[in-house]
């Protein structure tokens, strides 16, 4: 086509997308890349659990192993593979995808390396796709060569250069400080890790408030989920989900039926939250409950109340230290499922209902005082309005 029409064709052209006019190449980060995949990491982390309760209390059978062993190991490293050439070669289709498909084979055990496989696939693709138009090499082959033999030396040469094994190695080394079950340290030059036995005391509520605040400057997205999707690789829950579900998605349930509770005892002319702040809080109490995460429901009455913005804090706060006080290992969640399910992951659903439990009731309770003060100040507004 570039011959007839008289212009120049390299591969190594990027694809500009919507913005060619302005210059800049469209493409996403690795970040946004594995953000994407969470309806994957969702899934496999509750059929991971299902097949774990039939293995366990339904069927004692070997057939379960492999099944858990393929969700664990496989599945999500393969999704990633796929999604990040997708991403990054749109314009190949079915060709990068299959590439990938067959790139994921060295990737086992690794969602980094799934995103770095799917990288390559598509740096790979249109170049060796290039190569074979130029040699004149049939359009049969070219598929076989391009689909099949790109994705085979990518796999290849990650498992063979240990790149896999080093990136699970991380992701490992990620999850135990996350879980707080081994810290490193420097000895003789080198680093070594040692066993975290008790979490000091006051640390978890630190961190739940970093978590709200975090949240709303913008680190969800570019810190908290992909730490979460990465806690989440082998198919389990995550303790920073459930540190999400209390912080966010809890206190904001909590806040959320803080402002519909007078509506039910009120009149409407005498109720302190508007007809749209009880609205939206119905709406923002049913999806946080039935579905999770629909946090920003909450932030315009914290950033209205000072009050509520303190006990915000302090339920995410109080939650987080629960969570964290022993062993959170034991106490894995979601905030990408009803609160039902959530717990439901845990080992632990005692404790894992105390930091729900809480993070609901002290953001209600402060929810119920911001309301009757905003009420008390406006009331005091209009009487002195009215005395003027």
């Amino acid at each position: 086509l570039a011959v007839a029409w008289g212009h120049d064709y390299s591969p190594f052209y990027q694809s500009r997308g919507e913005n060619a006019n302005s210059g800049q190449v469209v493409k996403p980060h690795l970040g946004s890349v594995l953000d994407s995949c969470v309806p994957a990491f969702v899934s496999v982390c509750v059929a991971s659990k299902l097949v774990e309760a039939f293995q366990n209390n339904v069927f004692e059978h070997d057939h379960f192993n492999g099944i858990l062993e393929s969700l664990q190991f496989w599945t999500l490293p393969t999704v990633c593979c796929v999604v990040s050439a997708s991403a990054y070669a749109p314009e190949h289709g079915s060709t990068a995808i299959m590439a990938a498909g067959v790139a994921s084979g060295g990737c086992v055990g690794s969602v980094l390396s799934g995103l770095l496989a799917g990288w390559l696939v598509a740096w790979l693709v249109g170049r060796a796709l290039f190569v074979c138009i130029r040699l004149n090499v049939p359009a049969t082959m070219t598929n076989i060569v391009v689909a099949g033999g790109v994705g085979t030396i990518v796999s290849l040469a990650l498992h063979l250069s240990g790149i896999s094994s080093l990136l699970a190695t991380f992701t490992g080394f990620i999850r135990s400080v996350v879980r707080m079950s081994s810290l490193p340290f420097m000895s003789n030059g080198s680093i070594d890790c040692f066993e975290v036995k008790e979490v000091p005391p006051g640390l978890g509520f630190i961190f739940g408030c970093i978590f709200i605040y975090g949240s709303k400057v913008g680190w969800y997205h570019s810190i908290f989920l992909p730490v979460i999707l990465i806690e989440m690789e082998r198919g389990e829950a995550s303790i920073w989900g459930a540190v999400d579900e209390c912080t966010l998605v809890l206190v904001c349930a909590g806040i959320s039926a803080s402002n519909i509770l007078p509506s039910l005892f009120v009149s409407s002319s005498s109720k302190s939250s508007s007809t749209a702040d009880v609205d939206i809080s119905l709406r923002a109490l049913r999806i946080n409950l039935l579905c999770g995460d629909f946090i920003e429901a909450a932030y315009p009455f914290m950033e209205r109340s000072s009050i509520i913005n303190m006990f915000a804090y302090l339920a995410g706060g109080v939650a987080t230290e629960i969570l964290y006080h022993r062993q959170p290992t034991s106490v894995l969640g979601s905030a990408y499922l009803p609160i039902v399910m959530s717990l439901w992951l845990s080992k632990e659903p005692a404790r894992a209902v105390a930091a729900s439990t809480a993070a609901f009731a002290i953001s209600f309770l402060g929810g119920i005082l911001g309301n009757a003060t905003n009420t008390s100040k406006k009331g005091h507004e209009r009487a002195t309005k009215k005395s003027q």
